[in-house]
């Protein structure tokens, strides 16, 4: 009787992950998100975008390149839901490398386009939803 009672369990159990993983756009758990980023009222050309927890018991983060002011992260890429810091980059200028060439002193130094407030010292936050379509916008003045 104990015997029939795990197999049932651990039927039940298989097919709990088997419904919960399949067709609600999560990979263990995670949860696919994209956006659009738009700076000064443009679509962000180039850049990366990044989400960290804002919890620090959760330790999760993930980062997607922005191309033509948007980006997209899949499932398996993705975050469980939660709140997450968000940080976005975008160098210009600075030394370019050839890939067969040694880096050397670099001549220049990249300037950030995005003001610190969206990039290095970022409060901005989003929360990330189960049962939800995670599409944010950032408009960065």
């Amino acid at each position: 009787m104990v015997r029939a009672s795990w197999k049932l369990g651990g039927l039940l159990c298989v097919g709990m992950v088997f419904l919960l993983g399949c067709g609600s756009g999560q990979a263990g758990g995670k949860l696919a998100i994209s956006g659009a980023v738009k700076l000064k009222g443009q679509p962000l050309d180039s850049g990366t975008v990044t989400f960290s927890s804002v919890d620090p018991q959760q330790q999760q983060m993930t980062g997607a390149q922005i191309k033509n002011g948007q980006f997209s992260i899949p499932a398996e890429h993705g975050l469980p839901p939660g709140k997450y810091r968000v940080r976005i980059s975008s160098p210009v200028g600075g030394p370019t490398v050839k890939p067969d060439e040694a880096p050397g002193a670099a001549p220049t130094v990249a300037q950030e386009r995005i003001p610190p407030e969206w990039g290095s010292k970022s409060n901005q936050q989003v929360e990330v939803k189960a049962g939800q379509k995670n599409h944010f916008t950032f408009e960065i003045p």
